[in-house]
């Protein structure tokens, strides 16, 4: 911010109660920044307070008058979404707290440490003796302005007792597969029969051990070794291992905005609910599976229905299962008759806490500009039951993008990298025009919705 200097007068009256006193006169009023830069970051400003105004002359007002500051931030030049922080006169300057600076930017955009561009203007708030009330507002300056944040990285992974602590084997956490600074929160499900250590390694350790660097000292953890809190927060110096006590089904959830971790016991509760039926000979122990990814009870996953089918919470008919209760409705009732389906490839979701489900027949495309039909129609792919995959032979387009889409409709979409496409993802790019074969499979969260491209 630089050189605020020679403002325009913008007077607002507001009378406390009816007066008889005309408006004072409009008077000069000149401002100026301290030399901050037309960006600054940060993260590099030590002090709680940064300066942001100098008085080099001020309106004379009836003795007894008050003047407040404030610095106005938007991303508009209207300012109608403003938003504003508070002046402190310190040692002959106006100063801001840098953690309300902070705020502003982390609610108006993101923790994310990108320079985050800013209309700015400072007002005057003088109320007179008389309880007339005068706003002076500066013409309006741009700059940018890089919030204070940790860095997230674009994938974590478990190294402890449940891979023998080898950088080789590490456990994924699940991702959303949004941008980290906006959904900076990581999952992962594991089952232990003891006491269980771990530590957590980031996308950086990993690719530093594949090209043979320095795996340990990226690893991150707790302050103190063997804390068997269920919630903390993650250290990045001398990081210790983190210790799970409780046995079974173990929830671990990372919170890299704020960098903390939360450890939440399930005992026996499966992240799997198997789906047994006529199109498998009614085996669970080879059924498809849908995932729980949260572990809250909702399943989800795709799965090739030929008539009637169920659901049931282990790989086997001795635990619970579920048929039908009418329409959407599931029932524990042993003799509840079966779910049914049509032949046909599903998105399958049931909710175990409300017995409710969802089947919906599924018709896989590819859509976007990289593709024939651009954005506006589906290229459909073919569906091949032996290998419970979707394939399509076509043109696309280098530099252009694409997404997976059943049913020419944005209900269900695919999007994100070959291993983790996920729903509502992000767009494919294409890095060279060719003729492809694309080979889609979907499954599970778990199992991984997956596809490859290859160019003939």
């Amino acid at each position: 911010m630089t050189g605020f200097s020679a403002c325009d007068e913008d007077f607002n009256k507001d009378i406390a109660a009816p007066q008889g006193y005309e408006p004072e006169a409009a008077q000069d009023v000149n401002y100026q920044i301290a030399n901050l830069g037309a960006t600054f970051d940060l993260n590099t400003i030590t002090d709680n307070t940064f300066g942001i105004l100098k008085e080099a002359s001020f309106p004379q007002f009836p003795e007894g008058s008050t003047v407040n500051y404030e610095l106005q931030l938007s991303k508009t030049e209207d300012f109608t979404d403003k938003s504003v922080i508070k002046a402190e006169l310190s040692g002959g300057n106006y100063h801001v707290a840098k953690a309300d600076m902070q705020s502003v930017i982390v609610k108006v955009y993101n923790r994310k440490p990108t320079a985050r561009d800013f209309y700015s203007r400072v007002v005057a708030v003088v109320e007179t003796s008389d309880k007339q009330a005068v706003n002076i507002r500066s013409n309006a300056l741009t700059f940018a302005v890089t919030p204070e944040a940790l860095p997230i990285e674009p994938a974590y992974y478990l190294i402890g007792d449940m891979n023998g602590w080898n950088p080789d084997n590490l456990t994924p956490f699940n991702h959303s597969g949004n941008d980290v600074y906006e959904d900076p929160h990581f999952t992962v499900l594991i089952q232990t029969t003891g006491a269980t250590y771990f530590k957590i390694a980031p996308e950086s350790a990993k690719e530093a051990h594949i090209a043979g660097g320095e795996f340990w000292g990226a690893v991150i953890g707790t302050a103190v070794d063997g804390d068997a809190s269920l919630e903390g927060s993650i250290v990045v110096e001398n990081a210790q291992a983190i210790k799970i006590e409780a046995i079974g089904y173990v929830k671990i959830s990372l919170n890299m905005e704020e960098y903390t971790y939360k450890i939440e016991p399930l005992g026996d509760i499966s992240p799997y609910l198997y789906v047994p039926g006529n199109h498998q000979s009614w085996t669970p122990a080879t059924a498809p599976t849908l995932y729980s990814a949260k572990m809250d009870l909702v399943y989800d996953g795709f799965v090739y229905l030929d008539g009637e089918y169920k659901f049931t919470s282990a790989p086997d008919w001795d635990h619970t299962n579920y048929g039908s209760g009418g329409e959407g409705k599931l029932s524990t009732d042993g003799g509840a008759g079966n779910l049914n389906a049509a032949a046909g490839f599903y998105y399958l979701k049931a909710d175990l806490g409300l017995l409710t489900y969802q089947q919906t027949k599924t018709e896989w495309g590819l859509i976007g500009d990289a593709t024939p039909g651009g954005w506006d129609s589906s290229t459909p792919m073919i569906y091949d039951k032996g290998s419970n995959s979707w394939t399509l032979t076509t043109t696309l387009t280098g530099g252009k993008e694409f997404k997976f889409r059943a049913n020419d409709s944005w209900d269900l979409n695919m999007g994100g990298t070959p291993t983790k496409l996920v729903l509502d993802g992000g767009n494919i790019k294409v890095a060279e025009t060719g003729t492809y074969t694309i080979t889609l499979k979907l499954s599970n969260a778990d199992a991984g919705n997956t596809f490859t491209l290859t160019k003939k």
